[in-house]
């Protein structure tokens, strides 16, 4: 069903005409003619002669096709013009006569003057009088941020299942609601978000289609046939795709947003290896400054602007040399990358934070016995967290630990926060917005899990500090709110579903729900609502999607057979400065009171509508029984005629008889000793 608002395009499979394939065309071009003038004019006797030292030149350079020397003549005398036409049986052969036959001199007096005929086309099709072009009528490109507009605030989501792409607004509570825009067969393959929520992307055979603005209008085409992966810059300035098809030298390709310009290719998966890549394929600084990718032993780091290496202390374009690089991952605030590289013979492993493009390194700091090392960024760049797998004495178990890089602190200090022996560690995860991080944790290798919340005290100077455990909590995954404060705890492992909300501020759980076969969790940018989804890519049963409120009270309950996806709208990062949040918060109150009454009118405008639409209901019903009524009257004649005169509308004429039926019973008694 589709509400008379929404915006539903015609429900046929179009893909096909958004990239526009070359038909086989007849060329009508004379590229491969060219224009030999300052030619000796000569008598009818003498034109032969000419002719066959015109041959000879030309022949030189490539092969004239037949009757492809052409020399016109004046026909009342027979002489020569003094210009010829020679077509050459390529276009590169009559680029190559141009270039070589022009200016040449064949003797003192005559000096050839070579052109395309295709260029003497072009001159004289220039008329003798300038006729002044009417510029084109302007038309206002649409508000592609208009979404962030809403006066009710309200997010937007995009779902995913059978053929069909919805895009909703998000109105919990709202009786009947209606998708804002839908398409069917919109994506041969799955949907992705810009960063900043400007655009939705599209996946098609011959390649992406960008789209945007309140109508969903195609904002660019990038054409790059059998496309299978995209990854946006962070500020949504550029975007790279992968094809598996074609030519791997060429089959990564870095494009520009706003014109669809294609800025770059590089080389897609290795020669001689599967079709793979890792993806993203290049990592990008936080303000599109710079990106870069993992090379042997080194990193390309290319600046966006010009598309190149970035330069070194001695003014060249070179790659960061780092012998043995395993991983890096840029700092999501500032121009720093993180790297680590293994133990190689005597040389320990080690972490690296290096600042580009001046490749200062910040710190670094050594470590022996590395089994497996991750790092995780906290959202602000405030702290880095590097998860160590050390092997133990025997080698046979792993003990972790993790170091804590302090950016904000004058030379970096790290803080070591060791395990006790045979802990796992499960999950890991930054409050975003804030100072602490969650641990899921399993001692012993038992079973039971704990969930562990720490605090690194402060950005400056601070110490970390255990705040609680929670124990015996049945989960294998965190979800902070993107506002910080909740803490979901999910157990996504097989069909368990179980979910648990946590104030962490009060360290109180605030909300318990179990999303049977829940295989994915999406926080809303706001952090006022989370989602929990049956994906059709990892289970076959019980598909759609669940809305819960950030205290875990349901909202709404989705069912839908081969669901695949379910996305938030990204929002674009807060313009208010750290300060001025701060502010806001402190008086959340004020603010809260202004937006409960808002709350409150929209809930009773909401039950007026649907008071509303049942008044309407009540007298539909109303009128239509009247209008049955007359028409059962109306009809009384003939029903009278049609029973044999008998009026069966007259329930006094009824004889009213009673048939009794009588049951015989039998029984027997049994007496029981006890």
């Amino acid at each position: 069903r589709r509400s008379a608002a929404a915006m539903v395009m015609e429900e046929r499979d179009d893909n096909e005409d958004l990239f526009d394939e070359e038909e086989p065309q007849v060329d009508t071009s004379f590229r491969h003619a060219i224009v030999v003038d300052g030619l000796p004019v000569v008598p009818k006797e003498k034109y032969e002669k000419l002719m066959n030292v015109i041959r000879k030149f030309f022949l030189q350079v490539g092969t004239i096709v037949e009757n492809g020397l052409e020399m016109p003549t004046n026909p009342e005398t027979g002489a020569s013009l003094g210009f010829a036409f020679i077509e050459f049986s390529s276009d590169e052969e009559a680029t190559a006569a141009i270039v070589k036959a022009n200016g040449y001199k064949l003797d003192k007096s005559h000096t050839f003057i070579v052109n395309s005929f295709e260029d003497y086309k072009k001159y004289t099709a220039i008329p003798d009088e300038e006729v002044e072009q009417p510029p084109p009528p302007y038309v206002p490109k649409e508000n592609v941020k208009s979404w962030l507009l809403d006066p009710a605030a309200r997010d937007q989501f995009v779902v995913r299942y059978n053929d069909e792409t919805e895009i909703w607004w998000n109105d919990p509570g709202k009786p009947d609601p209606q998708p804002e825009f839908s398409r069917k067969n919109w994506s041969e393959n799955y949907v992705s978000w810009s960063p900043r929520g400007t655009y939705l992307a599209s996946f098609h055979r011959l390649g992406i289609v960008l789209w945007g603005g309140p109508s969903w209008k195609t904002h660019v085409k990038l054409s790059h046939g059998g496309v299978k992966c995209l990854d946006f810059s962070p500020c949504e300035n550029f975007v790279v795709t992968w094809s598996a098809e074609g030519n791997q030298k060429e089959s990564l390709i870095v494009w520009s947003v706003k014109t669809g310009a294609k800025l770059r290719c590089f080389q897609g998966a290795k020669e001689g290896g599967p079709p793979e890549m890792e993806w993203p394929a290049f990592k990008w600084c936080h303000d599109d400054s710079l990106f870069a990718r993992l090379g042997d032993d080194c990193i390309y780091v290319y600046e966006s602007s010009t598309m190149k290496l970035i330069k070194d202390k001695q003014d060249k374009r070179s790659s960061v040399k780092v012998d043995g690089v395993r991983q890096f991952l840029w700092s999501p605030s500032d121009p720093i990358v993180s790297l680590w590289v293994p133990e190689h013979l005597n040389q320990p492993a080690k972490v690296v934070l290096m600042e580009l493009p001046s490749r200062t390194e910040l710190r670094q700091k050594n470590l022996f016995s590395v089994a497996d090392l991750r790092m995780t960024w906290h959202e602000q760049g405030h702290f880095l967290c590097v998860k160590v797998d050390k092997h133990s004495k025997s080698k046979k178990t792993l003990n972790s630990a993790f170091e804590l890089f302090r950016l904000r602190d004058k030379g970096v200090p790290i803080e070591v926060q060791e395990f006790n022996k045979d802990t796992t560690i499960l999950a890991f995860a930054w409050e975003p917005k804030g100072l602490r991080f969650a641990i899921v944790h399993a001692d012993g290798g038992s079973n039971r899990t704990d969930v562990s919340l720490h605090s690194m005290g402060s950005k400056h100077n601070g110490r970390v500090s255990l705040i609680k455990t929670l124990e015996k909590k049945s989960c294998n995954s965190l979800f902070w709110s993107p506002s910080g404060g909740i803490l979901l705890l999910a157990n996504l492992k097989g069909t368990a579903g179980q979910l648990e909300w946590i104030d962490v501020n009060v360290m109180q759980t605030i909300g318990e729900a179990e999303h049977f076969m829940c295989s994915d969790i999406e926080w809303d940018p706001t952090g006022r609502y989370v989602a929990t989804c049956v994906s059709h890519w990892r289970h076959q049963m019980e598909n759609g999607y669940n809305i819960w409120s950030s205290h875990g009270r349901p909202l709404g309950h989705v069912k839908q057979d081969k669901f695949f996806q379910f996305l938030w709208r990204p929002r674009p990062p807060s313009m208010l400065s750290e300060a001025k949040e701060k502010e806001v918060r402190k008086n959340l109150r004020d603010y809260s009171r202004k937006y409960e009454e808002e709350d409150l009118k929209m809930k009773r405008s909401l039950q007026g509508d649907m008071l509303k639409q049942r008044q309407e209901k009540h007298a539909a019903f109303e009128e239509w029984l009247k209008e049955t009524s007359a028409q059962y009257k109306e009809q009384r004649e003939l029903r009278i005629q049609l029973r044999g005169g008998q009026e069966s509308d007259n329930e006094s004429a009824y004889t009213l008889i009673e048939d009794v039926d009588e049951v015989e019973l039998t029984y027997r008694e049994e007496e029981i000793i006890v």
